[in-house]
């Protein structure tokens, strides 16, 4: 049985570059040298990714060497529907499931720009992940057409063109208080004790998380514990194409 680890750094945006390169080279560091890169164009309204020419010189390096560049939204915000689904929208996800609950021709004129900067710099798209995961089901029938390889949420990845859902739950890490960040590390510690010896760990960070020492220590551990245990580093885009 093959054993893949998938690591997929997300919100990737001018904002986050140096706390991006930072993980990735933390990683590399130990050994882990595929990533699957969540880039979001223009993080909330604000700087386009075109407009910062350290970050798509990065980028493209980052493609060259087979990282997978995963279009993650386009705003990553839920701008101007602030009052609808009030879990997802405030508790949840802090304002930012773009995706919860936009029509089929927005999405697609959202993934069409994102498509447009992935050519203007020879960047392959093969996957589009919703921020925070959330978007209907029904809408992956619009990802097809886009043929579009893959998306996943937490609990699972979907292979658009196969058809196929491959369940697994996604290690994944919360910041945003004191108490998500006391309990986050036992919580991905008892997970990854039943994911391991699966065939798919999947390992989903967060630009903050490598600022706290405790949550950082841990991921570079079990990054080293699957490394150790057979677990080969690829990206979605490479597990879809498998």
């Amino acid at each position: 049985m093959k054993k893949r680890l998938i690591i997929s750094l997300h919100d990737v945006h001018p904002g986050t570059r140096e706390q991006v390169i930072r993980q990735v080279d933390a990683l590399n560091a130990v050994g882990a040298d595929r990533f699957s890169l969540l880039v979001v164009p223009k993080f909330h309204h604000e700087k386009l990714i075109s407009e910062d020419p350290l970050l798509l010189d990065w980028l493209t390096k980052r493609h060259a060497q087979g990282d997978d560049l995963v279009l993650h939204g386009y705003y990553h915000d839920r701008q101007g529907r602030e009052l609808g689904n009030i879990f997802w929208t405030k508790l949840y996800t802090n304002g930012e499931a773009e995706c919860l609950d936009l029509s089929d021709g927005e999405i697609r004129h959202r993934i069409e720009m994102g498509r447009r900067i992935w050519d203007d710099h020879e960047w392959k798209m093969v996957g589009f992940i919703p921020p925070a995961w959330l978007m209907p089901e029904s809408q992956y029938a619009l990802l097809r057409r886009e043929e579009l390889l893959y998306t996943n949420r937490l609990r699972d990845v979907t292979l658009l063109l196969k058809n196929r859902v491959i369940r697994s739950q996604s290690l994944c890490y919360s910041t945003r208080s004191g108490w998500r960040r006391e309990i986050s590390p036992l919580w991905n510690q008892w997970l990854f004790t039943r994911l391991r010896g699966q065939s798919v760990i999947r390992l989903s960070l967060h630009p903050p998380d490598f600022e706290f020492e405790l949550i950082r220590q841990q991921i570079i551990e079990l990054v080293e514990l699957a490394l150790a245990d057979g677990y080969e580093p690829v990206t979605y885009a490479q597990y879809a194409e498998s």
